[in-house]
């Protein structure tokens, strides 16, 4: 396989699972607070069991407390500035709350970005250890990013977005997946500091995302418990993703 076809396989590994999440979350057009609310929850769960169980013990597993330490703090920073960096001055078409649900739904987007550029140096250099073994991760990764998909498309519904531009952004989720396929089939193994770093760096980033917008608007929407309960069946769900995986 050259490096076109794994640029295009990284491509499509990362971007149709975050798609499809995508896909699912237009079936939700006009949901009420409560079930936003929910789906807000819902996703909080997923993204808080990936950093828990996925992303910070491999990184420190792999490269140990002063790299997971410099990418949780590199994470933080970037995300903080991606956030004022977002020319809310030229989005016209979205005010008041929708501008503030586009935001989340960039934020969450960049956030992922940085979770999935790891992903694709695994999916490049397992590819060429093994295609039995590159076909099963690909697999895999692609049904763990359909719910981190929903994440990126439920606010972005919530800001008014059209359909297509939902389906659009989530596909651009598979870029650094892409990249990273590239470079993990040309350099194969890569260091772990680096990949440690990386992971660390998504894991700040998801939790600042989570922790300041996704769960306090989910409670500002609806108040009841039923917010909760899907908190937990979002984490469920990850959990299950994660250890299957």
């Amino acid at each position: 396989m050259n490096i076109l076809n794994f640029f295009i396989a990284g491509f499509i590994i990362g971007g149709i699972g975050t798609c499809m999440g995508g896909f699912l979350s237009i079936l939700f057009r006009h949901p009420g607070n409560r079930a936003v609310s929910c789906l807000l929850s819902f996703a909080s769960g997923i993204m808080l069991s990936i950093i828990s169980f996925d992303l910070l013990p491999e990184a420190y597993e792999i490269s140990g407390f002063f790299i997971v330490t410099l990418g949780l703090v590199f994470g933080l920073a970037s995300v903080l500035y991606a956030e004022e960096m977002i020319p809310t001055d030229k989005l016209k078409n979205y005010t008041g709350k929708k501008l503030s649900y586009f935001k989340m739904g960039m934020i969450i987007m960049i956030s992922l970005s940085l979770h999935n550029f790891p992903e694709g140096i695994a999916i490049g250099s397992s590819y060429i250890h093994s295609n039995e073994t590159g076909l099963k991760l690909s697999i895999l990764i692609t049904a763990h990013n359909i719910p981190e998909g929903m994440s990126v498309g439920v606010p972005m519904i919530m800001a008014g977005a059209s359909p297509v531009s939902v389906l659009f952004l989530t596909l651009l989720t598979g870029i650094p997946t892409a990249f990273g396929a590239v470079i993990g089939a040309v350099l194969g193994d890569i260091s772990d500091y680096f990949i440690g770093f990386c992971l660390s760096a998504a894991a700040s980033s998801m939790l600042y995302v989570t922790a300041n917008q996704l769960l306090p608007e989910a409670k500002i929407l609806h108040k009841g418990r039923i917010s909760s309960v899907f908190l937990l069946l979002g984490f469920i769900s990850g959990c299950y993703l994660t250890f299957v995986a």
